[in-house]
């Protein structure tokens, strides 16, 4: 799994252990799929949108597209693009 160009975090646990950290700082987490999604055989682009309350109660919300490379039902890598400027809260 890869934000923009970062570099990727691999292994199960890591991405669980990033998850688990960064949801410990919201209050309440609402994603959007807006659709339609883009399939091109073991390649798929879908369009995020995510609301954020933080836990002080200010609130953010960031588009990104995830583009995904599968390996039959299990998704192989993923990579996140989006404007980090919008990870700040309003």
């Amino acid at each position: 799994m890869q934000e923009n160009q970062s570099p990727p975090r691999v292994g199960r646990d890591a991405l669980v252990q990033n998850e688990r950290s960064f949801l410990a700082k919201t209050r309440s987490v609402v994603s959007r799929c807006v659709r339609p999604a883009f399939v091109n055989g073991d390649q798929t682009v879908i369009h995020w949108i995510f609301e954020f309350e933080w836990l002080d109660g200010r609130k953010s919300r960031i588009e990104e597209l995830t583009l995904q490379q599968w390996e039959g039902e299990l998704i192989a890598a993923e990579t996140f693009f989006y404007d980090p400027a919008q990870r700040l809260p309003e």
